[in-house]
């Protein structure tokens, strides 16, 4: 009994499916109810009875994916496909008699609205085309699913790159109506997505619609808020520009008497203009906005020509002749260079920061350290009378170590201040 219930019960379900469907009917139905339909239809007239009124659409686009982003050419491509539905009053028939719910019509038989993308890059033409067929329902109600790979143009602001957010539209309107006569709604939802496939550089934060009335015709425009992916830029573009950037400071730690000190300036400053060539080809050629990162090349590439003109300056004082008096200023560099690193007279082992006199004493003799400080005291008059001794080595080498604390400082801060101020937006 329960194999006999099991069984009429499938029957049963096979039944209401198959009659749920519209496969119930033959060729000459499907032949002849078509026929009918199409035999004093115009693809050319607004299918609706009366002409004086405005044809409601309703449109929704699916995203398939992301395709790119080019910033050079400041154009966005995407993959998908807009969901169009209106209702046909003259396709409509008895679904009853015939056994048809819904039928396939080919696009170039029947109306339907010439849309276009407004904003197109490469082409301006309308969608679909004759391989196309349209599901129409018994009521009159047409599915019109046109696929494209959307070609837009996007206006990037690339101020922050590689750390920017941009925001990208895709308008569609009817070229040949006004809105009296077809005018466009939002179908819910108002964007969709059809096998999503992610993209690996842009990453899709937000998306919005709205509906903007031109003169007499309406454009539906739907947005892209799109943020792009740094953790490529900052492995292969950030943190080589900003290494090379401290190398640039290293120049002066190069002895003058090495040799390579111009060749390593010259070295650093193609570097960064190399970097400069890549990131300029990977931005449009625009002056509405200029990165942060080119601003920040220009900065390094004015550091490594300042370095290379002071390297040369450094150069030519330390091969003066001996003969040649130093000058004062000079002599002031060279004496404080001595005390910010510690350094005593040349040739003078007995003064330094901590004389090695003083601190080899013990300290619980009280006396002792008494007779150390007076005779520091005394000594120093005598030592302050000396001439000291220094040559123009001595002063290429003070220009070093001055030079170096302040580009280190200099790199450190606009560093800091650009990339900061570049992530946090």
């Amino acid at each position: 009994m329960i194999s006999v219930g099991l069984q009429c019960f499938g029957l049963l379900l096979f039944a209401s499916v198959a009659l749920a469907t519209h496969l119930n009917y033959d060729i000459s139905t499907y032949r002849t109810t078509m026929t009918s339909l199409l035999s004093n239809y115009s693809s050319k007239v607004r299918p609706i009875v009366n002409q004086g009124q405005s044809l409601q659409l309703q449109l929704s686009l699916w995203i398939a994916g992301i395709n790119e982003v080019s910033t050079t050419d400041s154009m966005m491509t995407t993959t998908g496909y807009l969901s169009v539905k209106w209702k046909d009053e003259l396709l409509n028939w008895d679904s009853a008699a015939t056994g048809m719910y819904w039928m396939q019509f080919n696009q170039k038989d029947i109306w339907v609205p010439d849309i276009v993308l407004k904003n197109g890059f490469t082409d301006f033409k309308m969608m679909g085309g004759d391989f196309y067929y349209l599901y129409v329902y018994n009521d009159g109600w047409v599915d019109w699913y046109p696929y494209k790979v959307f070609e837009t143009s996007c206006e990037l602001d690339v101020t922050y790159y590689p750390f920017d957010s941009q925001k990208c539209d895709i308008i569609v309107k009817s070229w040949s109506y006004s809105r009296w006569e077809v005018n466009f709604t939002f179908n819910d939802p108002q964007i969709g997505f059809y096998e999503f496939v992610p993209n690996h550089v842009w990453h899709l934060e937000s998306y919005d619609a709205e509906t903007d009335y031109t003169n007499s015709q309406t454009d539906l425009k739907f947005t892209l808020h799109l943020k792009r992916k740094t953790k490529y830029f900052i492995a292969n573009l950030i943190l080589p520009i900003i290494l090379v950037g401290v190398l640039n400071t290293f120049v002066f730690m190069i002895p003058a008497d090495a040799g390579e000190k111009m060749g390593f300036s010259v070295t650093i400053f193609l570097t960064f203009a190399v970097f400069l060539t890549i990131v300029s080809g990977e931005l449009p050629k625009t002056s509405d906005s200029i990165s942060i990162l080119s601003i920040y090349l220009i900065i390094e590439l004015i550091i490594s020509i300042s370095s290379i003109m002071l390297s040369a300056v450094q150069l030519r004082i330390h091969h003066r002749k001996p003969t040649i008096e130093i000058g004062e200023c000079f002599r002031f560099l060279v004496r404080a260079g001595r005390r910010l690193r510690c350094e005593g007279r040349k040739n003078d082992k007995s003064i330094k920061c901590f004389p090695n006199s003083c601190l080899n004493k013990p300290r619980i003799h009280e006396i002792e350290v008494i007779d150390c400080e007076s005779r520091m005291k005394m000594n120093r008059p005598v030592e302050e009378e000396q001439e000291e001794e220094m040559d123009w080595g001595d002063v290429s080498s003070a220009i070093d170590f001055f030079a170096f604390i302040f580009l280190l400082c200099v790199q450190v801060f606009v560093t800091s201040v650009m990339f900061i101020y570049a992530a946090a937006r």
